[in-house]
This record gives C-alpha cells, structure tokens and sequence, in this order.
C-alpha cells in the first residue's frame, strides 16, 4: 500500500517536512519501551521510548565506549532505591570537568512526559559521536562540562511508561482527594486497550452531546438545549472508593517543580507542592547537585507537551527582573524560537496563574544563571489555526492520516459495574497529544540540538591571553600577564548573582619555586569579567592584568599563575625564568 505523501508543518515561520507512516489502530495500543536486548549504543533506537533500565544501559554503553569523554555516576536515589543518574561529558585531556564552564540538562521530572528523557539522551549520544567529526562539537567538548540527566524521575516514567496510568508524579502515596486515604481511586482500563480514554454515560442533564459533525467528538450542551442525548463525561475507570467520584485520587500526587525552595507554596497555595520544600529525595539531590557545582551556567529542565517555550518569570512578575536580566532571557529565547520554529512565552502571566517552587525560580533567583522550560512536541503535528490552537476536527484529521485512526478509540459500548451501559473511548493521549507517535520521536529529539548546543557554547570562558617576563636586575624579574573572558556572558552571568553576592569575582593566585615574591600578593581579586555580548568594543573591560615582581633563590625558578573564575573556569599557565 502506497503511503502518504509527507506533512508539511509551518511553526514559526519555518516549514518542517514530516513523514507519514501508516499506523494500524493495534500498533497504537504500545508502551513502545525499547525491546529486552542491549541496545547499540553507537546507534541507538530513537524510534522508541527507553524504559528507565535501558536508558540507563545507554549512558553505561557510553561511559565504557567514550571512557576519555564521560563520567557516569548516582547522585541520589528515589523512595524506590533507583539510582540518579548523571552523565558528566567533557574531554578530561583538556581539563578536569570542574575547571571548566558546565551547562545542566534533564528531562523527565514529570512521569508521563517521556521526551523529555528522549531529548536528553539523544544529545548526550549527538555530542558524543560527533565529538572528533564535528569541530562545534568537538570544541564544546574540549572547552565545556554538560551534564546530562534524562530520568529525573525514574519510578514515575516507568509506570507511565509502561502501564495504562496517566501519572504525572512520583510513586509516592498522596492523598490528593483530602479523605485520609491514598492513591484509593485511581483510573481504569476498562476495555483493555493499554490506555485510560473517557466514559460518556447518558444522562438527561449533563452538559455534553454528540457533535452533529463527528460522531467521535463531544461539544458542549448548548443553554435552554432540551432535545436529544446527553451526557456525563468521566474519565475512564471506577469508584473504586464509593465516594460518587471517579478517578479522583491516583497513584502518587506531588508535582515535583512545585517541590523547589523558591517561593515554594502551601498545599492550599499550589497543589502538589508536597509537605514541604525538598521533600522528594529527586528534588533534594537536584538542589545539592547543582549548587555543589558552582561552574553550572544555566538549567535545561525538559518537558512536555506544547511545543513551545517556558522561560522567566515562573512565579513573579517581570518587573522584578533586573532590566539587563530581562534583556538576556529574552536574546536566548528568541535564540530558541529561531532554532526551534516555536515560540517562546513566559511561565507566569498574572497572579491567578501561580507556579510555586519551580526548578527555574531557584535557579535565577538563587543560584543566579538562567534556567528554561522546553515543553518538547505539539501534538497533533503541530497544525495551529492563527489563534494557536488546533481544532478537533483537525486533531481527528491528523490522527486518521498519520496514525490510520489508531490514536482515538472509537466509542465503545460497556455495561459499568456502576453506572449501567456507558461507552468508552476518546484520545490516546499519552502518545498523541503529550508525547509523539514513537515513529515522530526521532525528528523531534533532533530539533532542538542547535539550541541546546547554544547555551554551553554562550558561558564565560577566561584565559591567560598573554604573560611577559623582564629582567629589572640580576636576578630580579618583573612578570605581568593579561586574563581575559573569551566567553561571551560576563563572569557574573545575572544582574541577580551579582545583587545578591552569590557571584564571585575572578581571581589570580600563584604558586612559587626556587623564587620570592618581591611585589605583588599570592592571591589577587580582579573582579568580574564582561564578555563578549556586553563589551561592544570596550575590548578591555573583558580584560585584567596581574603583575608579579620576583627573585630567585634557586636552581629552578619558576611560578605557576592560576586564574580561577566560578563560571568561566580555571586555567593554568607555568612561567620559568633564567638566571
């Protein structure tokens, strides 16, 4: 059978070309985890979703095939005991990993959100192969640390991966209904198709009908409508409680990015947040990680879905930004939006829209570097009407060509324990609108490399650009030397580190042998760094200069200069005099 022709999808103001593969309504009924055997990891399958276990074999396969390039190591573990796992990329011949700018990436915090993890191993496994082929690559790698975390939340992508449950949490028994008990009601599949859909159960009051266009979709009773069928419209399961509702109170609860210390709310303020910032070991182990790594210059945490990105501010207003910091959020979203073809919206947008404790709130106000929310795949191939939404009608459209009608389940009759005939059916969604179809996965982990790359190669970068030794008399030498931020960002990355004295300013120590120090002290503050984006031709405010006055006292003279810079890295240089 002839397949049809690809989809040409406009985002942004570019035109993406997607395959079309035909789907039977049986294939769509997948977990689709990657299957039992080892997984190449030079060539992995990114056709499929890995489940925590083969995900992890992948980052195991490239520590042991990229030994020079990788450090694979836990930095926690859930209620469950599964290990945190991080990959540490760099080149360790040119540096050890702390002595350079790091850029933190992870994916996966919210369970049924798999591409995250998808996005995050494909660009560990990107910038690993191509590491000696591509020189953007191979200089990042040289010159940059990334760390790498796809399964923030492993137990829950498991279950979301694997079973029928729509889970957005942790595992963690939470009693989100407010009756003492927990995870009591959650959804069930009741007609065995591998995913919880909807129940639609005749009732002469509901509030909803069958569409007159398509018997597949249901609208709205229209006010003062008092002929024809309607209905209740529950999602798909049973009382399992007998409380009269259903579906109320599922596995786990706690939304983990409302669970951060920044402006953390109450249950009462934010639902989900948990009994108390950090309460969640993944969430503990986060905050300790990256604080403990001071050379982090920014924070790609992965979502989904929308197709779009979250950027600051997350829970304040944007006028509480420093205006400078709002001009550099800005230029790198916009980065996005050119890479990605798709737009760029803040997280917050007045006060009934709250989001309490996220990742990226403490990571700007904290933490002081940039952090940003992708929320990774459109849904429904991304074909938006001019107010950006995309029609029912042109959800089913997309659903019978590119998945041959296997993404909705058609209305199903069903005699209910509870509620007499009902009908079951309604969208798949954990594969059609939250992540892709496993065979669109593949284009879109590859989309959003560009900017990924972006953000590691836009750190500090500092370097001893030049050191000059002269004699001033026998045996006496002068030594002056220029360090310079090569980067682009300044040294400080935010106006906020700088307001809130958590960024350090760059510093000169060195070391002596066979030499005294004349003039000149072991240890020098120089301050801080512009880079390249905010210098515009003032060449030397990227600039500092130390100057040493020295005398030898034995056979082998010589001092090693250190420049040290919290976010632009540490660099070395060894000065060795003659008599």
């Amino acid at each position: 059978m002839a397949l049809p022709r690809p989809l040409r999808v406009q985002a942004g103001g570019l035109v993406r070309v997607v395959s079309v593969v035909s789907f039977s309504a049986a294939a769509m009924l997948w977990a689709r985890p990657v299957a039992a055997q080892r997984e190449n990891p030079q060539d992995p399958d990114w056709t499929a979703y890995h489940t925590t276990e083969r995900a992890h074999a992948l980052l195991e396969g490239w520590a042991t095939t990229f030994p020079s390039l990788t450090r694979l190591y836990s930095i926690g573990e859930t209620l469950r005991g599964t290990p945190l796992m991080v990959l540490e990329i760099t080149n360790h011949d040119t540096g050890s990993p702390e002595s350079k700018p790091a850029y933190y990436y992870d994916g996966n915090i919210h369970a049924g959100e798999l591409t995250g993890a998808e996005v995050a191993l494909h660009f560990a496994w990107y910038v690993l192969s191509n590491y000696g082929r591509d020189p953007r690559v191979t200089h990042l790698l040289d010159t940059r640390t990334l760390y790498v975390r796809p399964k923030f939340n492993p137990d829950g992508a498991d279950i979301a991966l694997t079973t029928e449950q729509n889970l957005r949490s942790t595992p963690r028994p939470y009693d989100q209904d407010g009756d003492a008990l927990l995870d009591e009601d959650p959804g069930n599949d009741l007609d065995g198709d591998g995913h919880i859909t909807q129940m639609r159960v005749p009732n002469s009051r509901g509030l909803w009908k069958v569409s007159p266009s398509d018997p597949r979709t249901m609208v709205r009773r229209e006010d003062g409508e008092v002929e024809g069928r309607f209905y209740d419209v529950y999602s798909e399961g049973i009382d399992d409680d007998g409380d009269g509702r259903f579906n109320e109170d599922g596995l786990g609860g706690i939304d983990m990015n409302r669970n951060f210390p920044r402006n953390w709310g109450m249950e009462f303020e934010q639902t989900g947040a948990g009994p108390f910032p950090l309460s969640e070991p993944e969430t503990r182990a986060t905050i300790e990680f990256i604080n403990s790594r001071r050379h982090i210059t920014g924070v790609f945490h992965g979502h989904t879905s929308g197709g779009f990105l979250f950027r600051l501010p997350s829970t304040t207003s944007w006028d509480s930004f420093d205006m400078a910091d709002q001009n550099l959020i800005l230029e790198m979203s916009r980065k996005y939006e050119t890479t990605t073809g798709q737009e760029a919206i803040p997280s917050y947008s007045n006060p009934r829209v709250h989001r309490h404790g996220t990742l990226i709130s403490w990571s700007y106000w904290d933490f002081g570097v940039v952090g940003f929310v992708p929320e990774f795949w459109g849904g429904f191939g991304r074909d938006y009407d001019e107010d950006g939404n995309v029609s029912e009608a042109e959800r089913h459209r997309w659903n019978d060509v590119e998945l041959n009608g296997g993404g909705f389940a058609d209305w199903t009759s069903y005699d209910h324990p509870q509620l007499g005939p009902v009908e079951v059916g309604g969208w798949r969604r954990k594969f059609t609108g939250q992540n892709p179809p496993p065979h669109l996965l593949k284009g879109e982990v590859e989309l959003y490399v560009p900017w990924m790359l972006w953000l590691a190669e836009i750190s500090p970068r500092i370097g001893i650009q030049r050191v000059d030794v002269t004699a001033v008399e026998a045996g006496v030498f002068r030594v002056r030397g220029v360090v310079a931020n090569e980067g682009y960002l300044p040294t400080y990355i935010t106006q906020r580190a700088l307001r809130n004295e958590t960024a350090v300013p760059v510093r000169v120590m060195v070391e002596l042998h066979d030499v005294d120090l004349v003039s000149g002290a072991s240890r020098t503050v120089l301050g801080h760094l512009l880079g390249s984006r905010d210098a515009r031709g003032a060449r030397d405010r990227t600039q500092a200069q130390f100057e040493y006055v020295v005398r030898i006292t034995g056979n082998d003279p010589r001092l090693t200069v250190t420049a040290v810079s919290e976010k632009g890295g540490t660099v070395r240089e060894e000065v060795r005099l003659r008599r």
